[in-house]
């Protein structure tokens, strides 16, 4: 028997990633990658709906030909833009004694789909927390039991702009694919960097792409609140540019190259040599580049924290995970740390051989959303054993300290506490007063985070 492929398709500012694999003994094996640039999405939002599905094609010929596969149907991550979470309640009835399965836990999901929505809203996912049978509550793995009556999930629907998902679904109804499922960015991260005892106790991923910068917070287990911010690494693209008056392309370039985001640890023997120069101008260095790059990621990391203070999150007794491409820069890490000092911080990245960047986390983490629910369902099929193919085009750093990503699909621990109902809106973050002493202003405010 063959294995069951999933294939993740994430959208991105800068970049269509397509990623093609199967499972292995409950572990990831990447088949194939697709990765094209695009100039179609702008800040998370498709704004050519023709260059974006030509340039989705592109990605995913790339990753089938690699794979040596043919797709007809992929899982697709959303961007986390226009989110507004809401616990919700759906409820299925039955007729005489009966047996949970899979179809019965898709059917009360199903349920929880088309309950009342607002006006030019859409749901991306329902994320169940627990459910009931009967009389019985908080049930965190009803497969196998017995109802006589009702089953009902209690879960987070997380919805976003009607226009948004529906520009996403004409994109991909254009390549003649069929859309199994859609995953909120946010809960693929989740699924892939945190770990269940961080998903319990409170942990935040920050995740910095080309255009948006994601915030996500996961409590009790579930994610609670998924915000963007207008600022991410295009920004930091756009400064160089400015600063050293060269193009994008060529300000893209020195940032991947020589950018460094820590002034503390940069360099001023790396010198930046650009081909417009005066006579008499010296050139910059790493060091001197470095501080107007690190006051950019400082207000990301700022602005992060600011989101989740305006949700009612005061404390974040868990880690913050920083992942996404702009971490790849040297320094974010060591100053993020600097800024959290009393908060354990980390990159995440994906641990698979073919894909172990932080640049294709949302698209790994919605190849372990889909595997997760397919088994949750009782969809998925298993075949022979197969080797972890280490033959890829698509080649990352540190490859040998890689390992495979395992694939859980069990809760190990039941949730004891109710959470309470609460609604997070979207929120626009003022652009204004940003200027002169912000950074002195955000961290008075919030110097219980800093601290």
């Amino acid at each position: 028997m063959s294995s069951q492929l999933y294939t993740a398709l994430d959208l991105g500012s800068s970049s269509i990633k397509v990623i093609i694999a199967d499972v292995v003994y409950e572990k990831l094996n990447i088949l194939g990658v697709g990765i094209v640039k695009t100039n179609a999405i702008k800040r998370g939002n498709i704004v050519d709906v023709e260059t974006v599905a030509r340039d989705i094609e592109k990605a995913l010929e790339i990753a089938k030909q690699e794979a040596n596969k043919d797709i007809r149907s992929l899982y697709v991550a959303v961007p986390s833009i226009h989110t507004h979470i809401k616990k919700s309640v759906a409820e299925i009835k039955f007729d005489n004694k009966h047996d949970i399965d899979g179809r019965d836990i898709e059917e009360v999901i199903e349920e929880a789909k088309i309950l009342p929505l607002p006006r030019e809203r859409e749901v991306i996912q329902i994320i169940p927390d627990y459910y009931r049978i009967d009389d019985i509550e908080k049930i965190t793995q009803p497969k196998g039991m017995t109802g006589h009556n009702s089953f009902e999930v209690t879960g987070n629907r997380v919805l976003t702009s009607k226009t948004h998902l529906h520009t996403i679904y004409k994109s991909i109804e254009k390549l003649r694919l069929d859309c199994n499922e859609t995953f909120v960015s946010s809960h693929a991260l989740g699924e892939l960097l945190l770990s269940d005892e961080e998903k319990d106790y409170g942990s935040v991923i920050i995740d910095i792409g080309s255009g948006i910068t994601t915030v996500s917070y996961f409590e009790d287990n579930i994610l609670q609140l998924s915000q963007t911010i207008d600022l991410a690494g295009e920004d930091i693209t756009r400064m160089i540019s400015d600063v050293l008056n060269v193009s994008m392309k060529r300000a893209e370039e020195i940032k991947v190259t020589q950018g460094h985001s820590f002034y503390d640890m940069a360099s001023d023997d790396v010198i930046i040599h650009i081909d417009n120069l005066e006579e008499d101008e010296e050139p910059y260095t790493q060091k001197e580049l470095a501080d107007y790059i690190e006051e950019i990621v400082e207000e990301i990391i700022l602005r992060s924290f600011d989101v989740l203070r305006k949700a009612g999150i005061n404390r974040v007794k868990g880690n913050v995970v920083l992942t996404g491409g702009t971490t790849l820069m040297p320094g974010v890490l060591e100053l993020t740390r600097d800024m959290l000092k009393k908060m354990n911080v980390r990159i995440g990245t994906p641990k698979i051989i073919g894909a172990n960047s932080p640049e294709l986390s949302v698209a790994v983490g919605t190849l372990t959303s889909s595997y997760n629910i397919e088994t949750l369902f009782g969809y998925q099929s298993f075949g022979d054993a197969l080797l972890v193919n280490q033959d890829t085009n698509s080649i990352f750093e540190n490859v040998e300290s890689v390992e495979e990503v395992y694939i859980s699909n069990k809760n190990t621990k039941e949730q004891e506490d109710y959470y309470e109902e609460d609604d997070y809106y979207e929120e626009a973050y003022e652009d204004d007063n940003r200027n002169g002493g912000i950074f002195g202003k955000i961290k008075k405010k919030y110097s219980s985070f800093f601290e």
